[in-house]
């Protein structure tokens, strides 16, 4: 009996083990599928559960549209304020203009008073390009504008203008004459450099004004370099413009008026001009009173023997 007793405890042992074994895999099975789920990827689709079914998208719609239009809110709030801030408030506005020239022909007072239309306008939307046009429409003589904006309020301004070409006196009063031929008021005559203008309007107000043919006035230029780099026989003494016949009539420091005629090529009439110098250089000084190149291939001139009759003649035409 005690033997049966035995086995039996045995075969009981045994399946009882075998059922506890069973359980216990069935658990670290079910143990590790939890881990594992865990630790997988879920991507923000699935953790938000947008789009698992139909019903549940619908439900969580509404909810997204709500917070971009809160963001749509936000967003266009924050650009208007900077808009306003940047482009209508006194917080960015130019509130002080600092002029610098770099030479005496600039009048600096005119040049304030030609842009303080733009004290107070924005400082970011402030248009560089109007601020020197309103410069030189009142400076034509201006040649180089350099504007710098200095943050928060501040335009820094550097004027320079075209260098001074001749002096000149009209209705009793003294004008520098730049490079580009704008009259310049100055107190007294600076260069030694002087033209006379015959027959400008006096009536005409000059005060930084372009009032002569620039072509003509590139063809005065012209003539006075290919005398001062091309011959030392001419030393010229006194210029005089006709403005009405667009002449240029040279006075050398022997007495000899040469006359040239502005609307026609200037190389041609001084090639003439030095030929004839060359070929009567030892009498020219002694007999000649006036040479006249206006006339094409022809040079026309006046001996000292007819020198009462010659002047007169000069009188009676340019008086």
């Amino acid at each position: 009996m005690s033997f049966l007793q035995n086995i039996f405890k045995k075969y009981k042992n045994y399946f009882s083990s075998k059922n506890f074994k069973r359980n216990l895999k069935q658990e670290k099975i079910k143990l590790y599928s939890q881990i594992e789920s865990k630790n997988k990827y879920t991507s923000k689709r699935n953790k938000y559960k947008l789009f698992k079914t139909k019903l549940e998208f619908e439900n969580t719609f509404p909810d997204i549209k709500k917070i971009n239009f809160y963001y749509f809110l936000i967003g266009s709030f924050l650009i208007l304020s900077t808009v306003y801030v940047i482009a209508f408030s006194h917080y960015f506005t130019i509130k002080s203009i600092d002029i610098i020239k770099e030479d005496e022909l600039i009048n600096i007072d005119l040049a304030y008073k030609s842009i303080e239309k733009y004290r107070y306008k924005s400082f970011f939307t402030l248009d560089k390009n109007l601020v020197s046009e309103a410069l030189v429409s009142h400076q034509p003589n201006i040649k180089v504008v350099d504007i710098k904006k200095i943050i928060p309020d501040n335009l820094k301004i550097i004027l320079k203008s075209y260098d001074s070409f001749f002096d000149t006196k009209i209705n009793q009063k003294n004008y520098t004459i730049t490079q580009n031929w704008v009259f310049i008021p100055s107190k007294e005559s600076k260069n030694t450099k002087q033209i006379e203008i015959i027959w400008l309007n006096n009536s005409l107000f000059l005060d930084y004004k372009q009032v002569l043919n620039k072509n003509y006035i590139n063809n005065i230029k012209q003539i006075e370099n290919l005398i001062l780099e091309n011959t030392s026989l001419i030393e010229i003494e006194k210029e005089v413009y006709f403005l009405k016949e667009q002449e240029l009539h040279l006075t050398t420091k022997d007495g000899i008026v040469i006359i040239f005629d502005l609307t026609k090529e200037p190389k041609v009439q001084f090639d003439k001009l030095n030929i004839f110098f060359k070929k009567h250089l030892s009498v020219i000084k002694s007999w000649i009173v006036y040479i006249d190149l206006r006339i094409n291939q022809k040079i026309i001139y006046c001996p000292k023997s007819d020198e009462f009759q010659c002047k007169l003649n000069l009188k009676s035409i340019y008086e």
